[in-house]
């Protein structure tokens, strides 16, 4: 449309400058110079109409995406509980600390439930509420018992200091018998003593100051045989011996 009406317009320039030598050179035209200009640009028009009836109206439309917002919904799952158990498989002891080194408080028979509330998991020890207990709570192993319910939620515990045990109590010698062979120059002799300790290793037999036997946790007895000479005094002395300490008897004397 632009392009037509450039054209229109130098086409009315033309016409003016033609009309105007017309004029100087005295000729006289029969239609005024609006009129020519007006008849001009109506047919300039009409043939533009008449193109225009030619041109198949394409319309060219452009598609708009309108961005859409989704708020996402974020579901909340609140996971299924249920009360941490301890069921035994065997009989167990009970103690008040994780570990072998605490005192056994009661023993548990096959089939005992506890409620778990703690977990040592260095030893894999469980500490269940436990009503005989004066604390309420003792420590079980779990290499006894099978765990149930949602034992992973449990905190892990801190152990209580463990207690420093007493060496064990000294044994009492009740009695010795000895027989001497003055032919052979020989002593055979007996010590029988009371085990006063609960906690032991073993026993040690001292003679003269000596070491000269070792024996196991509950012994109560001891006898040998040795070369003595006549007159000769032997003394004897047992020890007991632990984790905690060890401790002497008293020392009893033989003489032959």
């Amino acid at each position: 449309m632009n392009k037509s009406i450039s054209i229109l317009v130098v086409l009315i320039l033309s016409l003016s400058t033609t009309v105007a030598c017309n004029l100087q050179s005295g000729t006289q035209p029969s239609v005024s110079v609006n009129d020519q200009a007006a008849t001009i640009i109506a047919q300039t028009l009409t043939a533009q109409a008449d193109n225009l009836k030619n041109v198949t109206a394409t319309t060219t439309f452009t598609a708009i995406l309108k961005a859409t917002s989704t708020t996402g919904v974020t579901a909340t799952i609140t996971p299924t509980y249920s009360v941490p158990m301890l069921t035994l498989r065997e009989q167990t002891n009970c103690r008040n600390g994780p570990g072998q080194d605490y005192d056994i408080l009661f023993a548990y028979v096959k089939g005992v439930k506890r409620e778990i509330i703690g977990y040592y998991p260095q030893e894999n020890w469980w500490l269940v509420k436990a009503p005989e207990s004066a604390t309420g709570e003792c420590w079980i192993w779990g290499e006894f018992a099978d765990v149930t319910g949602s034992y992973w939620v449990v905190p892990t515990v801190t152990p209580p200091p463990t207690a420093t045990l007493a060496p064990p109590k000294a044994p009492g010698i009740t009695k010795w018998d000895f027989f001497c062979n003055t032919a052979s120059g020989e002593m055979t002799i007996t010590i029988l003593w009371k085990d006063n300790a609960s906690n032991e290793t073993g026993f040690n037999v001292y003679r003269d100051g000596e070491k000269i036997a070792e024996l196991p946790a509950d012994s109560n007895s001891y006898t040998e045989t040795i070369i003595v000479k006549t007159g000769q005094t032997v003394k004897y002395q047992i020890e007991v011996y632990g984790p905690s300490g060890n401790v002497m008897s008293s020392v009893i004397s033989i003489t032959c």
